[in-house]
């Protein structure tokens, strides 16, 4: 279930793509594809009688080109709507469904992808970027703030008003941190304060961790551990997943294929379940999510 957004995003924008090549040189089938404004998945197939104008408009619709004598990618195609060249030369490449968008990027590698070469770090620095890992390693997930580093997987917002989604950290310059959207990686990165990152589970503590504190979850002391901001209404910020309670303000999780992260405040508990509702969406009906699936926002984060 994905929430509505008050506002629109640029997170999916797609970036501008290099002048290509002349189609007569594209083997068919030719599909152009990409992410609008909006954040949602647009693609068509052309004939090779349209493949030049289509591969025109690609850079003006900032779409991604994908011309391949694959099986694979010609079977994508043919589940593709056909795009439209009009007689004044506009294409219009109309949206599709998210699994296939996903198949077209998965085929990318093995077809004829046109996209702008990867840029070398800040620096002229050569090999592994910044916040780049080894290939076929996942992102540490940190367990307070203070331990945020590079190569880091964490939440953060694009608007005040908007989800949250997952960002990689790449570049730390004291408390300010520059992440780039993981399931975005070709977009605009921004520039966050350490304080406005939303932190994901990392999983279960150390038994030296645990030895720290001897409190069961949900039985932390809020007093000293939890603290309230204004800009929460009143709704505490716990500050570890143990702490969660009822009436505290948290992260969830939205379902289906548009999925990302927004304010949800737990209503009641059962264990380490949790009934939450939206808390700027009350026309909606509460969820239900194991603790652990929360995500934590700052509670020591500045008004």
């Amino acid at each position: 279930m994905a929430l509505p957004r008050k506002h629109t995003t640029n997170l999916s924008t797609p970036v501008k793509l290099r002048k290509l090549g002349s189609a007569k040189h594209s083997p068919s089938p030719l599909v152009l594809f990409g992410i609008d404004s909006r954040g949602k998945p647009k693609g068509a197939r052309f004939g090779r009688e349209h493949a030049s104008l289509a591969i025109k408009a690609a850079t003006q619709l900032q779409l991604n080109v994908l011309a391949s004598n694959d099986p694979r990618v010609a079977e994508i195609a043919a589940r593709l709507p056909v795009g439209r060249v009009h007689a004044t030369g506009r294409t219009f490449v109309p949206f599709i469904r998210r699994d296939l968008y996903d198949k077209l990027v998965a085929a990318a590698p093995n077809g004829n992808l046109h996209q702008p070469p990867t840029l070398p770090p800040a620096g002229g620095a050569s090999g592994n970027a910044a916040g780049s890992r080894p290939a076929g390693s996942s992102p540490n997930l940190p367990r307070n703030w203070r331990e945020i580093g590079v190569g880091d997987l964490v939440l953060a917002q694009q608007d005040p008003e908007d989800g949250w989604y997952e960002v990689i950290v790449v570049e730390v310059a004291n408390d300010m941190f520059t992440v780039r959207w993981r399931d975005y990686p070709r977009q605009r990165r921004i520039t966050r304060h350490r304080l406005r990152l939303g932190l994901l589970y990392p999983g279960p503590k150390s038994s030296a961790e645990t030895g720290k504190s001897g409190k069961p979850p949900g039985q932390g002391g809020h007093d000293k551990t939890v603290k309230t901001n204004p800009v929460t209404g009143g709704h505490r910020l716990p500050k570890d997943w143990d702490e969660i309670n009822v009436d505290h303000l948290v992260l969830a999780k939205t379902e289906g294929p548009w999925a990302n992260w927004f304010e949800a405040i737990p209503v009641e508990r059962a264990g380490d379940g949790f009934k939450l509702r939206w808390r700027d969406y009350g026309n909606l009906p509460p969820v239900i999510r194991p603790r652990f699936a929360l995500a934590l926002i700052c509670p020591d984060a500045a008004a």
